[in-house]
């Protein structure tokens, strides 16, 4: 188990505002792209609901925190519940994971992660901890910017691409969705997604083991 995983921490946007279902249907699209990254990375992912309209879930490997953090919000966003999220990415130690769930969880990258959001203003997503540096920390910014103005439809090409290893190409994935290739592509080019490619690799290779 690397020293240094990754804690999401985040709470929905203007959960106060729209009925308990949407709250619901918000939660468990963000539920169901925790098991979507269990399945095709292989970790627990532990989500864990939380007073209402907060959430966990943990990343053993902070390598992918750029990918999860894009999974989370496209999930999110393609369920098109009106509901937005902040996220708060906090890297560190995990003393223990939890034992049904990460409600009695403990260790550094909860804490940070805990903290983090609390600092969340203008901003809905950010990340902190051990070797993380101003370019994750920029690119983490960037990224909240760019998913903010996506269309459910847009988002849910960026879900199927990220999270469905089960097709490799665009148009098994348009088929999935109904629609066609050339349909799926133009969704897909509008959410930049490609724009991410060297900024996912540049996570993956990174040391965050490291002093930042």
């Amino acid at each position: 188990m690397p020293r240094v995983q990754a804690v999401f921490t985040g709470d929905l946007i203007g959960s106060r505002d729209v009925p308990a279902t949407a709250v619901d249907a918000a939660m468990d699209s963000l539920k169901n792209a925790a098991q979507s990254l269990e399945n095709v990375h292989g970790f627990p992912a532990r989500f864990t609901r939380n007073r209402g309209d907060g959430w966990q879930a943990l990343l053993p490997d902070p390598h992918l925190a750029l990918h999860a953090y894009l999974a989370f919000a496209a999930t999110l966003r393609a369920a098109d519940t009106g509901l937005a999220t902040r996220i708060a990415i906090g890297l560190g130690p995990v003393d223990s994971p939890g034992t049904a769930d990460l409600s009695d969880a403990s260790g550094a990258a909860f804490v940070t992660s805990g903290d983090l959001l609390e600092t969340l203003d203008t901003e809905t997503a950010a990340i902190a901890g051990p070797g993380v540096t101003d370019w994750q920390r920029g690119v983490i910014a960037l990224a909240d910017w760019i998913v903010s103005g996506w269309t459910a439809q847009q988002a849910e090409a960026v879900a199927v691409t990220l999270l469905d290893p089960t097709h490799t190409t665009n148009a098994e994935r348009a088929r999935t969705l109904g629609i066609s290739r050339q349909a799926f592509e133009s969704r897909l080019k509008g959410s930049g997604l490609s724009a991410f490619a060297h900024a996912r690799h540049a996570f993956r290779s990174h040391n965050f083991e490291a002093p930042a």
